[in-house]
């Protein structure tokens, strides 16, 4: 590793590690999704050689793009790990990088809509793949995210058909949002216990197993009743519990024990813009004068999601590379990007007469955040001095 942190000298021991390819189509299309969108906040309205709008190439490549292309390797290298099962062998990442790219290839090429079908089926075989491995380890506790990985492509299906699409892009985030609850309630605390401990200290967590199914519960139904019914007052009381008991959930991880460590602050964060996206909602619903939903659709989309990816990706990277805890300058600065980006897309709410400057900064860090994760682990991720 070289001095000033950057994490291309990683060493790993000899293995398939699914995620590499995976998160470097997610950082390239979370770049891409972001730069084909920022000229038109500049007011620049000219936009590609495909008969699609930057708002659709925003949300396409990056709802439907960068998100799964995570979960893939993200899954792909935990589930076999969670379940007890075989790792997954190489030929079956080597045909979802196909899918992947015959994907790219079509939504560049072709109408958006045959981008989105295939991205439907790269969803679908992960699905599917997911589904073998989860049902041969008789895993029932993971059983949800298989439930949700269905509900997220037939959103995917939904959207390429033009059908209720706004009904299929709320199905879409809520199931995500639910996707990262899950993975961000095994992995946040995880990895706080293991920073504290590996820094010689000593940290007990009491996880109220009442709590925690009252969270999933109250959650879910958020989740439902936003998806179902956007604007309703039973949504807004669904949402502002929903947030409540997210937030007594996160207080038992004791994130002030990982102030120190970048990536375990990072994963709280990320995690706490999940109950900063409930109580938005709540609010919109019930004095929508005072806050837009973009600013709850906001907090989810560049705050959850996209803090809690990078999050994520630079944790099972370090991981595998055996540095867990080890400093990089420029995955804080990755981090550091991405709070801000959010933070200035919600300033839109409170100074409308800024809407242009504000969205591009917000998207010019966005971008700024993934090349900056690039520049930390594209050593790993390129396999470049991996043996």
């Amino acid at each position: 590793m070289t001095a000033d942190g950057n994490v291309n000298a990683f060493k790993t021991k000899p293995a398939h590690l699914p995620f590499r390819p995976f998160f470097l189509a997610a950082a390239v299309d979370a770049m891409l999704g972001a730069g084909g969108w920022l000229p038109s906040a500049l007011g620049i309205h000219a936009f590609g050689a495909t008969a699609i709008s930057a708002g659709d190439w925003h949300r396409d490549l990056l709802l439907f793009g960068m998100v799964p292309a995570v979960l893939t390797g993200f899954l792909l290298t935990a589930l076999p790990r969670w379940t007890g099962r075989q790792a997954v062998l190489p030929r079956t990442t080597y045909l979802l990088i196909v899918l992947w790219a015959c994907g790219r290839l079509a939504f560049l090429s072709l109408p958006p809509s045959f981008g989105l079908a295939c991205s439907a089926i790269w969803i679908l075989a992960l699905l599917l793949i997911a589904a073998r491995v989860v049902i041969a380890g008789r895993d029932h506790r993971n059983l949800k995210i298989l439930f949700l990985l269905a509900a997220f492509c037939g959103s995917n299906v939904l959207v390429a058909a033009s059908y209720q699409v706004e009904f299929a892009l709320r199905l879409a985030l809520a199931s995500i949002i639910g996707l990262v609850i899950i993975i961000g309630g095994r992995v946040v605390p995880a990895l706080t216990v293991a920073y504290v401990e590996s820094a010689g200290g000593r940290i007990v967590l009491h996880r109220s197993a009442s709590r925690e199914r009252a969270a999933a519960l109250l959650t879910m139904c958020a989740l439902c009743l936003w998806v179902a019914a956007p604007e309703t007052q039973l949504t807004g009381l669904a949402c502002a519990l929903a947030a409540f008991s997210q937030a007594i959930r996160a207080a038992q991880w004791k994130g002030w024990r990982g102030l120190s460590s970048p990536t375990v602050l990072g994963l709280h964060i990320g995690y706490g813009w999940i109950v900063a996206g409930f109580a938005f909602l709540a609010i919109h619903i019930f004095a929508p004068a005072m806050l837009g939903r973009a600013t709850a659709v906001h907090a989810w989309t560049i705050g959850a999601i996209g803090t809690m990816i990078l999050a994520i990706m630079a944790s099972m990277i370090r991981k595998h590379s055996r540095v867990a805890f080890v400093p990089s300058a420029p995955a804080t600065g990755a981090l550091a990007a991405m709070t801000a980006s959010c933070l200035f897309r919600l300033l839109i709410e409170v100074a409308p007469g800024y809407v242009g400057p504000l969205a591009s900064f917000s998207g010019t860090l966005w971008i700024i955040s993934f090349g900056l994760f690039l520049t930390a682990y594209r050593g790993v991720l390129l396999g470049v001095g991996v043996k």
